[in-house]
């Protein structure tokens, strides 16, 4: 007879909680808590980089500016993440990140593309493959039969994830909510944009759906927005188009590694060095106090960064104001110096910089695709081919002088004066250049001033007031002239001038001679400002930073007050050679008065302008050490200060006061003879041979 067991009295049965079992399985119909793709990324993603590398739990330290292109990858307020940088920055893991995500907490199908059937394979096979062994949510996700979990499809548990090569078949016959294209700049376009034919796959599914593109910006042509019409710059241009800002270890100002931000931290190394040197010598240069950066500040500066679009500014404080764009695509641009993953870091940078462009000078075989992929894939910029200029001849520009025009006098069709001055040892070299519509100018005055820059804060102080307070008669009414708008000066030179030069500045701003006039084309434009010509080929044109060369002790609150205007030398010097290429009147066209041209050749003036040849990587150097480029220099400077006035961007049909015709022109002014404060002062020739040009008779200065 079997036993029955016993369970004893009925009390003593334990019965599950039926209202526990209910509340269990209505869970399971509740949507999963969103999280974001970084906040997920931190809490479970795990790298493994086997054969060396990071590993260990994800942590953002390690690359602060990714947080920013990983958050956005959740917005219903983008249809588009673009991310443009170098090799080894971690955009790649952006993509992964989201990957993980999606299987994990909030799935939906997923199209990844590469530019080759080749490269999705490879990257299949040493980067997904792994990071699914290497994490229980996709492992345990992912479907146990062979098709799902092939090279090209895997099947996980909600969602799938197909890796295609960026073909236009695949990119017609697929659709999903989210989209990645690797590498976007590699992909063929020759039958269609693939961003675009990508974005057309996830159209039925709105502001659910996200394409994520990033890639190496191969297909733009320099730093020129307007040339930004291919791939990853093209989206990254039409989005808001965020910069990344980190302090300085120094004085804590905020500046940008990206050549298009309005502060500019760039890099800097000795240029004439050995390679070997060049990497252990390379530093970051602030923009806001001068100091030289050490590698070894990077992470610390990358902790504390933000991101920055359009619509918003920041101060140097850090300080963002403003809202960015709305804008269906949000735009993120990693530079190579902010990448912790470059091996032998931002000296190993410099050195391949200079090693291509070196070997470009020599004419090597591939030097120039060899320099393009440096640009590009090492440090994250676009490239710009290096163009030839024309060459030029000092006797023939001194043949297109004009001699109706008259030194010392505004010619008819100058809207505004810019004025330059070229410190030296033992005198000022003085420029004012008049700009008339669609950039065409005339050399209204040149003079050679004894001084002592270095020394003299007389010297200084004379010559910012004889600049500003002298009226330049007017070719048509010599009872009318005009005052000049803005004047740009060397701070470099002998020791001890950059002090003098700051020191001026101040001196002047107190006496009303340096006045903020405002923000023009989104920078600062003043009437006075020290200048400096900034040593990377890809530093931006102008930009306006608050270096202090008083201060030795920074502190971390420290700020400069003095206004510097960095400028690319190489750049405005392109911008010089082209103008003088030009003869057409109405264009940039450049007119000489008869007095510049000497008695007979050579003539001083003009063999200064030509007096430097562009190399082939686009750097301008002098043809001998020994030549004098003087003259060259100053139409550079007084071409900047007419970029910081707007030249470039000027409405000649609605102009501002300052550049109207001259009957309503704010700068034109009655000249009262034997009046302060606006005396047009008399020059006093001192016997002597020129230094310029030997028709002037010798040195001038401002009569006393």
């Amino acid at each position: 007879m079997t036993e029955v067991p016993s369970f004893g009295s009925l009390a003593e049965v334990q019965f599950a909680d039926p209202r526990a079992i209910v509340a269990r399985a209505l869970r399971q119909f509740l949507p999963a808590e969103r999280v974001d793709v970084a906040d997920y990324a931190a809490a479970h993603r795990f790298l493994n980089n086997r054969g060396g590398g990071f590993v260990g739990k994800w942590n953002h330290d390690e690359a602060p500016y990714l947080v920013g292109p990983m958050q956005a990858l959740t917005s219903r307020t983008h249809l588009t993440t673009a991310i443009v940088g170098p090799g080894r920055s971690g955009k790649t893991t952006v993509g992964q990140n989201w990957m993980l995500q999606s299987v994990g907490n909030d799935p939906a199908d997923m199209l990844v593309y590469g530019s080759t059937e080749a490269m999705i394979e490879a990257y299949v096979k040493a980067e997904i493959e792994p990071m699914i062994d290497g994490h229980k949510e996709l492992a345990a996700a992912l479907g146990k039969g062979a098709k799902a979990r092939s090279m090209a499809f895997k099947n996980f548990r909600s969602m799938w994830v197909q890796f295609l090569a960026a073909t236009y078949s695949n990119l017609i016959n697929k659709s999903a909510g989210r989209i990645i294209i690797t590498e976007l700049d590699a992909c063929d376009d020759k039958e269609g944009d693939p961003y675009k034919l990508a974005d057309i796959r996830r159209q039925t599914f709105g502001y659910e759906s996200m394409v994520l593109a990033e890639s190496h910006p191969d297909r733009a042509a320099g730093l020129d927005p307007q040339k930004w019409t291919a791939g990853i710059m093209r989206l990254y241009a039409d989005s808001d188009r965020r910069v990344w800002y980190w302090p300085c270890p120094h004085c804590n100002g905020f500046s940008s590694p990206n050549p298009t931000a309005s502060r500019v931290m760039t890099l800097d190394w000795p240029e004439n060095a050995p390679l070997d040197e060049i990497r252990d010598a390379a530093r970051m240069a602030c923009p806001c106090c001068g100091a030289l950066i050490e590698d070894k500040w990077r992470r610390a500066m990358n902790r504390d960064g933000i991101w920055v679009g359009r619509g918003q500014a920041i101060s140097i404080d850090g300080d963002v104001t403003g809202d960015l764009i709305q804008c269906d695509t949000a735009g993120f641009w990693i530079t190579g110096l902010m990448s912790p993953f470059i091996i032998g870091g931002i000296g190993s940078l410099a050195r391949a910089r200079v090693e291509a462009e070196r070997a470009l000078e020599r004419g090597d075989d591939d030097a120039l695709q060899n320099l393009k992929d440096v640009i590009v894939k090492r440090w994250g910029l676009p490239f710009d081919p290096p163009g030839s200029a024309g060459v030029l001849d000092g006797t023939v520009l001194a043949d297109r002088v004009e001699p109706d025009l008259v030194m010392g006098t505004v010619p008819a069709g100058v809207r505004f004066l810019t004025s330059a001055v070229d410190v030296q040892a033992s005198r000022f070299e003085i420029m004012t250049r008049g700009w008339g519509e669609n950039g065409e100018s005339w050399i209204v005055d040149h003079q050679v001033i004894d001084a002592d820059p270095a020394k003299c804060t007389e010297d200084w102080d004379d010559l910012i007031d004889g600049i500003a307070d002298r009226l330049y008669p007017l070719a048509t009414d010599a009872q009318m002239g005009m005052r000049v708008m803005a004047t740009g000066y060397d701070s470099g030179g002998e020791a001890g001038v950059t002090t003098q030069a700051y020191d001026a500045w101040r001196r002047a701003k107190k006496r009303g001679k340096a006045r903020k006039y405002g923000m023009i084309g989104g920078r600062e434009a003043w009437s006075l400002l020290p200048l400096k010509g900034a040593s990377s080929l890809d530093a931006r044109s102008i930009a306006i930073s608050y270096p202090d060369s008083q201060r030795k002790d920074r502190l971390a609150g420290a700020r400069g007050e003095v206004p510097l205007g960095i400028f690319n030398p190489n750049r405005m010097k392109d911008d010089v050679n082209a103008a003088l290429q030009s003869i057409d009147p109405g264009s940039a066209v450049i007119h000489f008065p008869a007095d510049l041209r000497s008695v007979a050749a050579p003539h001083a003036f003009f063999e200064q302008i030509v007096a430097e040849n562009r190399r082939k990587d686009g750097r301008w150097e002098k043809k001998t050490s020994s030549a004098r480029n003087e003259a060259l220099d100053l139409l550079v400077m007084t071409g900047v200060m007419a970029r910081i006035m707007g030249i470039n961007r000027m409405d000649w049909s609605k102009p501002p006061l300052w550049a109207e015709q001259w009957d309503r022109n704010s700068m034109v002014k009655p000249i009262i003879v034997n009046r302060a404060p606006v005396p047009a002062p008399a020059m006093e020739v001192v016997p002597g041979p020129a230094p310029s040009r030997p028709s002037m008779g010798g040195r001038r200065r401002w009569a006393t």
